[in-house]
């Protein structure tokens, strides 16, 4: 009888798209052996598997032109390999300074810490699955390998990220906040700026640190908007830029 079905099947020319799908069935309950892997393991399986991830990533920051590989943030083991991408560290790591800093010392931040132990990292990374926002899931939101903060992304990405904690109108009122905190930091910039290239000959010395103060701290005011980090709005930021143009103000009357 199983012979008699089986030529019927190939009588009709059907078996060639069953046995595909079989083939395609098994791989998909596969078990995937533990690892380790290769970063050319890992981007061959995962291209055929979910490409749109692979462009999503070679298009995005953490390209092979980054020098950064999959093991980088997964490592090479595939158990755990998604939990251990979604934790702070594996971003911290590589990004130190005030970029992880002002994150770390934000609201967010703080209660991400706390409650780190208690957090499912197995869940995706989308509106209401965490406490309070990680590295992973404003910058890799819904698994996106490439940067859903990014500026090309336009507000209305950042804006959808945040409402799926906050209310509009308060998210509205975070970005107007922000923009004016960018404005006063950009005109405290500009000011320095324009001292300096009125400057004397022989304060050109002085002028590379002093510029480089006044570029960093307009940095972390950016920072401190974008983390919702006080310390960088302020402390590290606005009037870190009054200290700077006091001080470049006091350079140039030495010279003068």
């Amino acid at each position: 009888m199983e012979k008699t079905i089986a030529y019927r099947v190939i009588s009709f020319g059907w078996l060639p798209g069953i046995l595909c799908l079989a083939a395609h069935t098994a791989i998909a309950d596969q078990q995937v052996p533990p690892g380790p892997f290769t970063e050319t393991e890992c981007i061959t399986c995962h291209t055929e598997r979910d490409p749109d991830l692979i462009r999503q990533w070679r298009e995005g920051p953490h390209s092979i032109a980054s020098d950064v590989e999959c093991g980088s943030c997964h490592g090479d083991r595939h158990k755990d390999s998604v939990p251990r991408a979604r934790k702070d560290q594996s971003c911290s790591g590589c990004h130190d300074g005030p970029v992880s800093h002002s994150y770390t010392t934000s609201k967010h931040g703080v209660i991400n810490r706390l409650e780190e132990g208690r957090q499912d990292w197995q869940q995706p990374l989308q509106r209401g699955h965490y406490r309070a926002p990680g590295c992973s899931y404003c910058h890799l939101h819904d698994g996106d390998h490439g940067d859903t903060m990014a500026p090309d992304r336009g507000p209305e990405m950042r804006q959808w990220i945040c409402s799926g904690c906050h209310s509009p109108r308060y998210v509205r009122e975070q970005f107007a906040n922000g923009k004016r905190q960018l404005a006063i930091a950009d005109l405290k910039l500009a000011e320095g700026e324009a001292l300096m290239s009125s400057a004397v000959e022989g304060l050109p010395g002085v002028l590379p640190k002093l510029q480089q103060n006044l570029i960093q701290h307009r940095e972390n005011v950016l920072l401190g908007v974008g983390h919702q980090s006080p310390d960088y709005q302020w402390w590290h930021g606005q009037p870190a830029l009054d200290g700077d143009l006091i001080r470049i103000r006091d350079a140039i009357s030495e010279f003068q």
